[in-house]
């Protein structure tokens, strides 16, 4: 049996990538005691699937639909 990667399958040898961060939130985490920065920076190290939807693509699912 074998993996049908062909047909739309996840590739199973790709590796994790450093994440990029900007250092100005570590800088703001330290300093001051802040939960937006706090989040934020937990947000820029999210993996991809567990980041949250941006605005701007949920705008564009909602566009022609009725409001209830």
């Amino acid at each position: 049996m074998s993996i049908d990667l062909i047909a739309g399958g996840k590739s199973k040898k790709i590796k994790k990538t450093a994440t990029t961060y900007d250092d100005l939130y570590w800088l703001m985490v330290r300093r001051k005691q802040s939960k937006s920065n706090a989040v934020i920076l937990k947000r820029l190290f999210m993996s991809k699937f567990n980041k949250a939807s941006p605005l701007s693509r949920l705008v564009e699912f909602m566009t022609g639909k009725k409001k209830n």
